[in-house]
């Protein structure tokens, strides 16, 4: 079975790059633009994971995994980020984390990789 990942990033490019890495990898992949577009998917499918960048107009990473931590508790959160963040406060702490800017896309293929495989998802 597929496992399916949603990416959320406000930067068109990196929706891209990372997009065509889980796809070739063999993922089933949706890209969001913003929180509301993300919030939007996920009422519409189930996802596996979210790889989000924490930093977007419209609403933080902070605010997908608090939301998430509500609505869909058992979805994986990887949080994208080029400045330190502070998960402490975070309801969904024991399944995000974090994955410092800059990265290689295999990094990020590879950190999701091992959270599914943690989970048994994939």
């Amino acid at each position: 079975m597929e496992s399916r990942i949603l990416i959320v990033d406000d930067e068109p490019a990196i929706r891209a790059l990372l997009g065509a890495t889980f796809q070739g990898a063999g993922f089933r992949v949706q890209t969001a633009a913003d929180v509301p577009e993300a919030m939007a998917r996920f009422a519409a499918e189930p996802f596996d994971v979210v790889l989000t960048d924490v930093r977007m107009p419209g609403g933080s990473g902070h605010d997908l995994v608090r939301w998430l931590a509500a609505k869909c508790p058992t979805v994986r959160a990887l949080l994208m980020s080029g400045c330190e963040i502070d998960c402490d406060q975070c309801p969904f702490t024991r399944q995000c984390f974090v994955l410092n800017k800059p990265f290689l896309p295999k990094q990020a293929l590879s950190a999701v990789e091992k959270l599914l495989s943690e989970n048994g998802a994939r």
